[in-house]
């Protein structure tokens, strides 16, 4: 499974800073309201890097994500901070390991656009508490000209040029927003909970895509795969040179959030 080969580097790769995960925590708290005695579940939580803050909350959490090797860092992590989260491994697009109309909030960093939409949104509705609890999506930004944002879009060119077109992050995301708005939702306005600046080696992006089924969110063959990783790594290198040396970037957290009536 790709997050099992990755999960010991994720972080390094994709972590968010110690005092960035705090800040989030108490934009989501000041999103959703008092929080005591609430029940949380967190759709792919991987690693949790975003997680720890939240399991020093006064609520009952419960995590799930896919990947069993990224739960095992996340409970080593937890163990060596002396917490004892609830983690369960499933898949998103399946049944979520919560009852119906027994969550006060569904919280989902950079994993719900992995997921079909209709069937989160349905999921969503479903454990969600009546008369209504939170959706918090949250997801890393960086400027378009950051190198990240620069390799990801110059893959998706390259991908287009063999005749594939990639698909939406964005795009999935905001379909569940849209369902749930149709559903009656109540969409608030996205928040900035943290800015920093990291940085990001090229190559880095290269392993985590050779290391994909696909490339952009679609199946592919592999030929077509190693043409386009081909091409990209000799644009990178022409680009940036040492694709191992650390570029910085300025990046920020967003949440986004809705209300979500049930029934």
């Amino acid at each position: 499974m790709l997050y099992d080969d990755q999960a010991a580097r994720f972080d390094e790769r994709a972590g968010v800073p110690t005092d960035a995960a705090e800040a989030v925590a108490a934009a989501l708290v000041e999103i959703v309201g008092p929080v005591e005695g609430q029940r949380w579940l967190e759709v792919g939580a991987g690693t949790g890097g975003l997680s720890l803050p939240l399991l020093r909350m006064p609520i009952r959490y419960t995590a799930f994500d896919r990947s069993p090797a990224m739960l095992q860092v996340f409970r080593e992590r937890a163990d060596a901070a002396g917490l004892a989260p609830e983690l369960r491994v499933a898949d998103g697009d399946a049944r979520w390991p919560a009852e119906d109309a027994g969550t006060d909030v569904v919280f989902s960093a950079r994993a719900l656009h992995h997921l079909d939409p209709h069937h989160a949104a349905a999921e969503t509705r479903r454990v969600l508490r009546t008369p209504g609890g939170w959706l918090v999506l949250g997801r890393v930004r960086r400027p378009p000209d950051s190198p990240k944002s620069v390799l990801r879009r110059q893959m998706r060119r390259m991908l287009e040029a063999q005749g594939f077109a990639g698909r939406s992050h964005q795009a999935r995301a905001d379909a569940v927003f849209a369902a749930l708005e149709g559903a009656g939702g109540r969409r608030v306005q996205p928040r900035v909970a943290a800015r920093w600046t990291g940085a990001h080696r090229p190559a880095d992006s290269l392993a985590a895509w050779e290391g994909k089924n696909g490339l952009a969110g679609i199946e592919i063959t592999a030929q077509v795969k190693a043409r386009v990783l081909r091409d990209l790594r000799k644009w990178a290198q022409a680009e940036y040179g040492d694709l191992h040396r650390p570029l910085d970037q300025e990046e920020a957290f967003e949440l986004e959030a809705i209300r979500v009536p049930t029934g």
